[in-house]
């Protein structure tokens, strides 16, 4: 589990340097025109992602209740994925908008879909599927 944990964090860290260098080349196409949505996107990974995820392994690996949290991330681990895509994407493509000096309406969807997302993970964690969950594991 602790592995687990660790190789999980390192594909979100990983998926946030990819993102700031792609968005640091985009940066220097840009004619100088930058937008603070493409300049920080790799947050979004870093922070929703990687950060839990390694901070469960640290706290599995001094000896404490980590495992309890990373054994309910683990069971919305596909919805946390999705959400930090989708505010990720929204994010990259809400900087690209800037940058060309434009602005669409249906930006709204990408936060409202990672709201839905997120309600979903605390809905299958308050409805105790994750105890049966575990138990089949």
């Amino acid at each position: 589990m602790y592995t687990s944990a660790i190789k999980s964090g390192m594909r979100y860290l990983a998926a946030s340097i990819v993102i700031a260098a792609a968005a640091a080349v985009y940066g220097l196409f840009s004619h100088g025109v930058y937008s603070y949505f493409m300049t920080y996107a790799f947050m979004i990974p870093l922070l929703a992602g990687a950060l839990p995820h390694l901070m469960a392994a640290l706290s599995m690996a001094c000896g404490k209740r980590g495992g309890s949290l990373y054994e309910k991330m683990t069971c919305v681990k596909d919805l946390q994925l999705a959400m930090v895509v989708t505010l990720t994407v929204g994010s990259l493509l809400k900087g690209a908008l800037d940058i060309y000096g434009t602005t669409n309406r249906l930006l709204i969807v990408y936060p409202a879909a990672a709201a839905l997302i997120l309600a979903a993970a605390a809905v299958v964690i308050r409805s105790g599927k994750i105890s049966a969950v575990l138990k089949n594991k």
